[in-house]
């Protein structure tokens, strides 16, 4: 019988209690990985890396204890700004864990170096490439084209009308909000993700994260309408009219709010 390789035991022992994980296909991973150079003793990195590309919750969970403060803090090194730093942070933990239209990212991690190195340095990048396009970015009012795209004459009316007090009263809504409630509408709206995405990056079912976020975008919904009714001195049939405004086209505002958050942050 072949004796097993000197970085068996290790990666058992990291992976106990994923349960999700195909052992065997571990080993194999790293087998392939030290073969093609990497050091055996990152062998556990590799085995962590394997497995929370594989989707299993309990590694996604030792990942984030593992790396989670050095990727916020490569990612602050470059700008404090709070905004900035949730923003990019978040955006790169779901390219590395759950994947943008591809692989998730941490699969390309090649065992050459320590996980937290390797995570610090996509990090750093992440942030810079994060500056370089806000640089580029024109500074636009994001409800000026939800405005003009509006088909119902009368909502259009009044989204030019309260089109400052609309924007104001959803981002004080977003303000009020959790931070789960925040994070998911933005990577719903803004970073496209499926319901499906959003349950494995959470580590609950599909439907629960349907019900998160359906009840986070009614949250923000009705924030900003008694946001709105509070600022504007209107009749009763136009307080209807606004209801409706604040729902119609809600998605889209949200995106165009969320989307600019870290460019207005940097303006600011």
């Amino acid at each position: 019988m072949e004796p097993r390789p000197p970085w068996h035991a290790t990666v058992a022992s990291h992976l106990a209690g994923c349960a999700t994980v195909d052992l065997a296909a571990a080993h194999a991973h790293v087998a392939a990985a030290v073969a093609a150079g990497a050091s055996v003793v990152h062998a556990a990195d590799l085995a962590l890396a394997f497995a929370v590309a594989a989707g299993d919750p309990v590694a996604a969970r030792r990942f984030e204890a593992l790396v989670g403060r050095d990727l916020v803090a490569s990612v602050r090194a470059v700008d404090r700004t709070p905004a900035f730093v949730d923003e990019v942070a978040q955006d790169l933990r779901v390219k590395l864990t759950v994947g943008d239209r591809g692989a998730p990212r941490i699969a390309s991690y090649r065992g050459t170096g320590p996980l937290v190195a390797w995570v610090a340095v996509a990090a750093r990048r992440a942030a810079l490439n994060a500056k370089r396009a806000a640089r580029r970015a024109p500074v636009v009012d994001p409800l000026v084209e939800l405005a003009d795209r509006e088909p119902d004459p009368e909502l259009r009316h009044l989204r030019q009308l309260y089109r400052t007090e609309f924007r104001d009263a959803l981002a004080a809504a977003l303000a009020a909000a959790s931070d789960r409630d925040r994070a998911l509408l933005r990577l719903r709206f803004v970073e496209g993700l499926e319901l499906a995405q959003l349950g494995r990056m959470y580590r609950v079912h599909e439907s629960t994260a349907s019900r998160w976020l359906a009840a986070a975008r009614a949250q923000v919904a009705e924030a900003a309408r008694l946001h709105l009714m509070a600022r504007l001195t209107i009749t009763t049939a136009t307080a209807d009219s606004v209801a409706r405004m604040v729902v119609s086209g809600l998605d889209l505002s949200l995106a165009r709010l969320l989307g600019a958050g870290a460019d207005a942050a940097e303006r600011a």
